[in-house]
């Protein structure tokens, strides 16, 4: 995925020929929100009708049409102005007897040529009209609204890049508008569950005709990509809903606001313990080291005898499966002193005393499964890397070096879209045998050299077999 900072223009961002639109996420300060022909004459529901339309298509439009609205609105009003914008964009001519509206309109029924106009204007469903001084409103006579309107130019004046499309019909005027807004050099996300159209295939063929000019994407993702909450619990008749905690970039400064350890809530694998802990004793392990990074970047380590963690194996016969602690015992206390991990130097024991800590205070360490290794060059001992909490709280301890990285990349991948690919690279040395008896490397080429690759493909060859 793409990495930028906040006031990074997206555009500036695409490799031609290797970007792709999913590399894009809806970044809040760019993106606008719009609503296409959301309006009462059109998107009236017959609840006695079963059809598509009327049973499927347009209330389940509408639903998330609002909670998309609510939440842009909702993330708009709290960043300082910083964040989303919502743009209503419906038919209404200019003239009364709507002598101004499209050809093609004129041509389709009576319906598109006589649109609602100065004299009766447009109507709007109650849960989903315009706020006045805030949300903007776009009154169209074409199917697309880029044909008719201002629209690109009030967008390009308030730096939008990023258009969500929500609205109706979805192989009509949010297809039409789509793909010009993709011309004209907009990110477009189209939001499939929040789009309706008068049958399921003409909602599907939409979509299908989208798919070369937009992101397909659920209410659900918006949500998430731009950082918001939906709470259950309702104040009124209004849905509750927050920003998301991971929400962690002021738009204007770019620093991540990394939630504190106490609120953080990290979400790793307990796994089935039994069967880790036996499948460890069939390869030959007989310890587990957990172990830890300091404040000072030093491992840390602890190591349990395997025999000791199989003795906490709950007995089936002894009915002891009602305790966690019991049926988890890789969760099982394995403590660490405070001062171990924050307040004493890496070349002697001691604690530094401005640290205010203290051997006294404990930690427990709490495994990450995904980091579980048998340690190649002691093949008798496996090896995980854990992270520190509170022994009475059990909350993520702020000297935790792993759970911060953890929170700083949750932040990074919620937030800004960002996601971090880390892995080793080994490099080492060829030697051999010379003439003297004494190690001589097997060639002194270019770093990387091709040649050197040429003359000693004998050697690759016995590297792959071994």
């Amino acid at each position: 995925m793409a990495s930028f900072a906040t006031s990074t223009s997206l555009r500036s961002l695409v490799n031609p020929g290797v970007s792709s639109r999913k590399d894009f996420l809806i970044r809040p300060p760019s993106m606008a929100l719009l609503v296409i022909d959301v309006q009462e004459s059109l998107t009236k529901v017959d609840a006695s009708n079963g059809n598509y339309k009327n049973a499927i298509g347009f209330p389940r439009m509408i639903k998330n049409t609002k909670r998309l609205v609510d939440a842009v609105r909702f993330n708009r009003d709290n960043r300082d102005g910083c964040g989303s914008e919502v743009i209503f964009t419906y038919l209404e001519a200019l003239t009364d007897d709507s002598r101004d509206v499209s050809l093609d309109y004129k041509l389709s029924g009576p319906l598109l040529s006589n649109l609602p106009n100065p004299s009766a204007p447009a109507k709007f469903l109650p849960d989903l009209t315009p706020i006045s001084g805030k949300d903007i409103c776009v009154p169209k006579t074409s199917c697309s609204v880029f044909t008719s309107t201002n629209l690109n130019y009030i967008l390009r004046n308030l730096n939008i890049e990023q258009i969500v499309v929500c609205g109706q019909l979805t192989d009509q005027c949010v297809e039409s508008a789509v793909r010009d807004a993709a011309d004209l050099g907009y990110f477009v996300s189209v939001v499939e569950d929040a789009c309706g159209a008068k049958t399921e295939d003409c909602h599907r063929k939409g979509l299908h005709g989208m798919k070369g000019f937009s992101r397909r994407v659920t209410t659900d993702q918006v949500l998430q990509e731009i950082g918001i909450v939906e709470i259950n619990a309702k104040a009124g008749n209004e849905e509750c809903m927050r920003l998301n905690q991971a929400d962690a970039v002021e738009s204007r400064s770019h620093t991540l606001s990394i939630p504190p350890s106490s609120e953080y809530v990290r979400n790793y694998d307990r796994g089935s313990h039994s069967a880790i802990i036996r499948s460890l004793r069939a390869a030959g392990v007989k310890f587990l080291r957990y172990a830890v990074v300091d404040v000072y970047n030093s491992m840390r380590c602890k190591t349990v005898p395997i025999s000791h963690i199989m003795s906490q194996l709950p007995n089936r016969t002894r009915q002891t499966w009602r305790t966690v602690s019991s049926s988890r015992p890789l969760d099982n206390a394995v403590s660490i002193a405070e001062g171990c991990i924050a307040g004493m130097v890496s070349y002697a024991d001691k604690i530094v005393t401005s640290s205010n800590l203290s051997a006294r205070n404990v930690l427990v360490l709490r495994p990450d499964f995904c980091s579980l290794r048998i340690l190649p060059y002691a093949p008798q001992t496996a090896m995980v890397m854990c992270t520190v909490h509170n022994q009475q709280t059990n909350k993520l301890s702020p000297l935790c070096t792993r759970g911060l990285l953890e929170r700083v990349l949750h932040v990074a991948r919620e937030d800004l879209g960002i996601e971090f690919c880390v892995g080793a690279e080994l490099e080492f040395m060829l030697y051999r045998t010379g003439p003297s008896g004494v190690p001589e490397p097997v060639d002194i080429s270019t770093f990387a050299s091709s040649l050197t690759l040429n003359e000693q493909v004998k050697i690759c060859f016995v590297l792959c077999r071994l």
